[in-house]
């Protein structure tokens, strides 16, 4: 979801918003909502009974709307409807997110300088080369 407000409350109105969404939270069904970048948020639950965590989220929604489109700058968009996500999904999704750090470890030859500058008449040091010395002219 979307929630922010351009106008004098800002940032105020947006945390009014969110925390009356956050008041429908049960001890059956907590209620989190977390911020991916300004101006969305994730909101999530954990609950055994799908069809009531459902309504929950869908009340918590309408209700943060209400709250924020008070205001005259206030804005709200749903992005994604709520919806279940098994053990299975989120154990699947897990492992991709994992796969993705992994590809985006450096391996090795992976390195700061590049291999191919051309011939300026100063050697460039290479990975390993650090505390061996200043550069050297060469002839």
């Amino acid at each position: 979801m979307e929630v922010a407000c351009y106008g004098y409350e800002g940032i105020d109105a947006v945390k009014d918003a969110l925390r009356a969404g956050l008041s429908l939270s049960t001890e059956d069904s907590p209620i989190k909502i977390n911020l991916i970048a300004p101006p969305t948020y994730v909101m999530t639950t954990t609950t055994l009974e799908r069809v009531d965590g459902l309504k929950l989220l869908d009340d918590a929604l309408k209700l943060i709307k209400e709250k924020i489109e008070k205001n005259d700058s206030g804005k709200f968009n749903i992005q994604m409807a709520p919806k279940v996500v098994t053990d299975t999904e989120e154990t699947a999704l897990a492992k991709q997110l994992e796969q993705l750090e992994l590809a985006n470890r450096e391996v090795a030859g992976d390195d700061d300088f590049e291999e191919d500058v051309p011939d300026t008449g100063v050697a460039v040091p290479h990975a390993g080369d650090e505390g061996e010395g200043d550069a050297e002219e060469t002839a």
